[in-house]
């Protein structure tokens, strides 16, 4: 099973080797961790949409009696990609037109599958030193299959049957 953390992972180890050397590479939004210095590239999660519905399957189970209901969620995952530094722009258009190709055929755990990736915009940052931070954004979108396994009794072996013989008449009419 794919989780968010570990797709916003394997994006991060994708971009790794087509940036400058040195560049830093965190998660977005993480508490008591301050931003890396430029150049870095900061990935958010800012959507999460299931597309079409839940797909239910049965996965038989070693033991007859036993096994799990799949309940498969394809979504598409929406992460906000921010380059920071003065080659920000560049590092953009680099991981913009890679994530455009068929690169990315294989770079991605099983049930993940980049879909598209916006334009970059500029959006300079102001820095809490009152200074501009450059700063170029983009959003990427995956499909991202989000499967939820739970055990499942099942009956799906008879044992041995014994017929009982009823005396039952039904009366002719």
């Amino acid at each position: 099973m794919t989780t968010v953390a570990q797709t916003i992972a394997s994006i991060g180890t994708f971009l790794q080797p087509l940036m400058p050397a040195g560049t830093k590479i965190v998660r977005g939004q993480s508490n008591n961790v301050p931003s890396p210095l430029p150049p870095s590239i900061v990935l958010t999660p800012v959507g999460d949409y299931q597309y079409t519905t839940t797909r239910s399957k049965f996965i038989p189970d070693a033991i007859p009696a036993n096994g799990k209901m799949s309940h498969l969620m394809p979504k598409r995952l929406a992460i906000q990609m921010d380059f920071y530094g003065y080659v920000g722009g560049d590092m953009s258009n680099i991981a913009i037109t890679v994530l455009r190709s068929i690169a990315t055929t294989g770079a991605f755990p099983a049930g993940v599958t980049p879909l598209y990736c916006s334009d970059a915009i500029q959006a300079p940052l102001t820095t809490g030193e009152k200074q501009y931070e450059e700063r170029w954004s983009a959003t990427l979108s995956l499909q991202y299959n989000s499967p939820v396994l739970i055990n499942q009794d099942s009956f799906n072996v008879v044992g041995d049957v014994t017929v009982d013989p009823v005396n039952v008449t039904i009366p002719v009419e």
